[in-house]
């Protein structure tokens, strides 16, 4: 017995796809503006300090922007995939359904 699938399922990959693709594109400037705009120079010295090291060799803030920025240019170099990935799969399951009928 075959289970009857929803019938919208099709958009609603599509329409997944681009709202992903919509926060892509909003995210991308707000997250690299924000870790642009932080002086970690200031925040090394604060730890640093907290920590009791020498302020002017502290990278612990710089390192770890460092770390996240370049996981976060794979996140993004990925996401695109993603996007057509799904986007593929409910145009040619929509195109399937067409021609099923």
């Amino acid at each position: 017995m075959l289970r009857k699938l929803d019938d919208n399922a099709n958009v609603d990959m599509i329409l997944t796809a681009i709202i992903a693709g919509v926060m892509f594109a909003i995210s991308i400037p707000i997250i690299y503006s924000i870790l642009g705009g932080v002086d970690y120079s200031s925040v090394d010295a604060t730890l640093a300090a907290g920590l009791g090291e020498n302020t002017t060799l502290s990278t612990h803030a710089t390192n770890a922007s460092n770390n996240v920025l370049t996981n976060l240019g794979t996140f993004f170099t990925i996401g695109p995939i993603y996007l057509v990935v799904v986007a593929a799969v409910g145009i040619i399951a929509a195109v399937l359904l067409l021609r099923g009928r």
